[in-house]
């Protein structure tokens, strides 16, 4: 099923994204970790943190990834690590932003700076 998921849904993936990947990237999201590891493997990205979630049973194991929680699970992976440039299609994701050097909102093809108050 997951293979067939990626394959649905590959395209989604923005194409200015895959131009600019670089090998020291890291995909944070609320989604499932099963989900996203087999797209990561295929694009040689090395480091996920996402939700923990048990694809059998599809409950939590843990804090589901998002908000405040994001910046907790990247803070202790990567100690004192600077984020060069942060992407992000939603608001909820402002915590992380703020953390990074440089900040943007997606919007379908658009690429905004992200403005912090």
């Amino acid at each position: 099923m997951l293979k067939e998921f990626w394959i649905k849904n590959r395209g989604r993936i923005k194409p200015w994204y895959l131009v600019q990947k670089k090998p020291d990237d890291v995909i944070i999201s609320a989604s499932p970790e099963f989900l996203l590891r087999t797209i990561c493997k295929e694009l040689g990205i090395s480091y996920l943190i996402a939700s923990k979630v048990d694809p059998k049973t599809g409950l939590f194991n843990g804090e589901n990834c998002e908000g405040e929680e994001k910046v907790l699970r990247f803070k202790k992976q990567f100690r004192n690590v600077q984020i060069d440039e942060f992407y992000s299609d939603s608001k909820t994701d402002t915590p992380l932003a703020t953390l990074a050097r440089k900040a943007f909102l997606v919007k379908g093809n658009k690429i905004i700076t992200w403005k912090i108050v």
